[in-house]
């Protein structure tokens, strides 16, 4: 049996459109910023926390907007699933350093999300939504 492990991501994207991706230290996988929801954590204070961790961005709560739940195959822990709640972030800055276990942010275009490896939960439920905000612009 496959264990799962419960997350808070989010989709950010900056004021041009872009997709902010962050990708851990030993990893080749792309992913949103965000992290395990521990025990008697809300996803969305999990975010928070991670969001600080992570990139050291202090986020209003008030500026996320929820967007789902997906589950899909973890990328890199074989046999797992990752249970993710993801919301939504508009930022107005491109200029974000990596903190904590990351080793790199990456911010995507639409001419260059396909040059680089995503995780799971990237491809499969913010990449389609980011594709089709881009169409009804």
């Amino acid at each position: 049996m496959k264990k799962t492990i419960y997350l808070a991501s989010a989709m950010i994207t900056n004021t041009e459109g872009a997709l902010l991706t962050v990708r851990k230290k030993g990893s080749i996988y792309y992913m949103m910023a965000g992290g395990k929801i521990e025990q008697d954590e809300t996803p969305l204070a999990t975010l928070l926390r991670e969001l600080q961790e992570e990139l050291d961005l202090t986020v209003d709560p008030n500026t996320l907007t929820y967007l789902g739940v997906h589950q899909t195959e973890a990328v890199n822990e074989p046999n797992t699933l990752v249970h993710a709640t993801i919301f939504h972030l508009t930022l107005d800055t491109f200029l974000l350093q990596p903190q904590a276990e990351l080793d790199e942010v990456r911010w995507l275009t639409y001419e260059n999300y396909q040059q680089v490896p995503l995780a799971h939960l990237l491809k499969e439920f913010s990449i389609p939504l980011w594709l089709k905000n881009k169409k009804s612009q």
